[in-house]
């Protein structure tokens, strides 16, 4: 018997082995790639400074770093590449909701065998799980962490102080404190993103009411927890407590925040410097202190928010050599690492990626450095920012999530029958799969 578990371990050993020699991580001098990305601004400037630095540290690749444009431009274009089969970069940004059927369709890498042959330089375990696991669809992990956002909540945190109030940590604490801001500002407390599901999505699934249920294949929409919560939300737009934006959604939030029309909305984690500033500097007729808050505890007694942003492939596409995708893996791992993740950071308020970022001494500097300007950054709690529901139709129903929401919140719909349509209309959608 010990005979035998002996030959078996070194089979194993063997196999494992081989593999690892299949993988060629080789990258000849004068290799070069090409890699797409939608940042603009202070944040594109900070990306090119990196790349910059890339090279000088590795003399031996060059970069062609693309502006595309937005994560829908990308997308375009990614497929008309895949589509010609000609012309896709070696590495490219695209948001995360896009994973789930790029990996159905094989258009990306699996990073796996990069993450073995590259582990020292990667360090995959220091990366929150919660970002890893978002981008790993069973067992091949499609992208990894690096502009990555969230669903929180703003407010006028001068405007809380005077008013004696904090902001609610529950969603039983939200009532209360959306009247008790009302009676003291006599306007609108909150505006919502309602055009994109993700950002409200969170209290509904706080709340164990899930878009989807992958074990029934139904909407778990279509339950008390849901239609309470869409009752209470209605009635607060009816009090003029919120405001349910579905158009010009990011002018409007801004101004409106800004200008001290609301006193909080809920939206992206990375428009936090942008926001900071224009607060603090009274560009809107007002000045306050930009306060942060995560998503309020619901009934299941979670606080979850979940991941969103920016990550980073490796397009499959064979126009592009094993050389080159290997630089692009070695430029993940460069940007990616805890020092340049911190230097990103304070730049763009993306959220930060490495664990280590913020635990380990040898950072401790460059993380006070970032809570220095952007000192909300450590009310955030990342260890509750997860992966959603990976499934191929999941935008399609989040599209009939959205449309009757504001039909509800905005066209004054009857909360009850246009939530029943909903969940019925989802139901049909996934049944069609």
């Amino acid at each position: 018997m010990k005979k035998l578990l002996s030959v078996l371990l070194a089979v194993l050993m063997l196999l494992s082995a081989s593999a690892l020699a299949e993988f060629d991580k080789s990258i000849p001098d004068g290799t070069t790639f090409t890699f797409w990305y939608s940042f603009t601004g202070a944040n594109e400037e900070k990306l090119k400074e990196q790349i910059a630095a890339f090279e000088a540290e590795n003399p031996g690749i060059k970069v062609d770093a693309q502006y595309i444009g937005g994560y829908n431009a990308i997308h375009t274009e990614l497929a008309n590449a895949n589509t010609a089969g000609t012309g896709s970069p070696a590495l490219s940004v695209i948001n995360v909701p896009r994973l789930t059927s790029y990996c159905k369709d094989k258009l990306v890498e699996d990073l796996t065998p990069y993450i073995e042959a590259f582990a020292d330089e990667i360090n995959f375990d220091d990366f929150y799980p919660g970002m890893t696991d978002m981008m790993n669809n069973d067992g091949y992990q499609a992208a990894l962490p690096f502009g990555q956002s969230g669903q929180i909540f703003y407010y006028n945190k001068t405007l809380m102080q005077e008013i004696g109030v904090e902001f609610p940590k529950t969603i039983e604490e939200f009532g209360p404190w959306l009247k008790t801001v009302y009676d003291h500002t006599g306007k609108t407390v909150l505006d919502v993103c309602g055009n994109d599901n993700a950002y409200f999505y969170c209290l509904f699934t706080n709340a164990d009411a899930y878009m989807i249920d992958v074990e029934t294949n139904t909407t778990g929409l279509r339950s008390d927890a849901a239609l309470n919560l869409i009752k209470d939300l209605r009635e607060w737009v009816d009090a003029g407590y919120i405001k349910w934006v579905d158009a010009d959604v990011a002018n409007t939030l801004k101004l409106d925040f800004t200008s001290g029309e609301c006193a909080a909305m809920l939206y992206t984690s990375s428009s936090y410097a942008n926001y900071k500033q224009v607060a603090e500097n009274g560009e809107n007729g007002i000045t306050f202190e930009v306060g942060i808050g995560n998503q309020p505890v619901g009934i299941s007694g979670r606080n979850e928010q979940y991941v969103a942003g920016a990550t980073m492939i490796i397009p499959s596409a064979s126009c592009n050599t094993q050389a080159q995708k290997n630089a692009a893996f070695k430029l993940i791992c460069y940007l990616t690492a805890p020092e340049r993740q911190l230097d990103w950071v304070h730049t763009s308020s993306y959220y930060i990626t490495r664990k280590s970022a913020t635990e380990d001494p040898a950072y401790a500097e460059a993380y006070a450095a970032v809570l220095a300007d952007l000192p909300e950054m450590a009310v955030l709690d990342l260890n509750q920012y997860v992966a959603k529901t990976k499934h191929e139709l999941f935008d399609k129903c989040g599209d009939i999530f959205e449309q009757y929401m504001s039909e509800i919140m905005n066209n004054k719909g009857d909360v009850e029958e246009n939530w029943e349509l909903m969940c019925d209309e989802i139901d049909d959608t996934l049944a069609d799969r």
